[in-house]
């Protein structure tokens, strides 16, 4: 696979990715799974690439790396749910608004726990470097996405076909 045709996954993957939480956020449906499953998967090859993972390497990280991205989500998901309870409740006191407050900031320590444990689990599987490299390829890829996006946005739509 080119670095062109890497690069393109890697914008799909990122679309999708970002679409199915644009979609959660706004109660649409979400991404089909057979779809969702091939963004992964690009993503997956992307992530091999820039973290230069070995065959043997790489049969080792993704499960590993694939749980810790369900248990993200789930944190994900629980999150949005309860945003979408904070937006829909606008006559808060200063009571549940403090309770918003500290529910909001365990969700983050317990989304930066996660990330710490399996932040370890990964250098012990693939060593500092990769996993710091990981990370990277992570941010790398999200803006990336970000920029196609704001890219796409800009740009006039095509003209209508014939």
């Amino acid at each position: 696979m080119s670095t062109r045709d890497l690069l393109r996954h890697t914008f799909l993957c990122c679309a999708l990715a970002l679409a199915g939480t644009a979609f959660a956020q706004d109660d649409d449906p979400p991404i089909p799974a057979d779809r969702l499953q091939e963004v992964k998967a690009q993503r997956s090859a992307y992530l091999t690439q820039k973290m230069g993972l070995s065959p043997e390497e790489a049969q080792r990280f993704w499960p590993v790396y694939n749980q810790y991205d369900k248990e993200q989500e789930a944190m994900q998901r629980e999150r949005r749910e309860t945003m979408r309870a904070l937006r829909a409740d606008k006559d808060l006191t200063d009571a549940e608004a403090a309770d918003h407050i500290e529910r909001g900031l365990a969700a983050q320590q317990r989304e930066l726990d996660l990330r710490k444990r399996y932040s370890s689990e990964f250098i012990k599987l693939i060593g500092a470097r990769k996993t710091l490299e990981l990370h990277r390829a992570e941010r790398d890829f999200n803006r990336e996405l970000l920029r196609r996006m704001r890219d796409r946005h800009d740009a006039p739509p095509p003209p209508p076909r014939r």
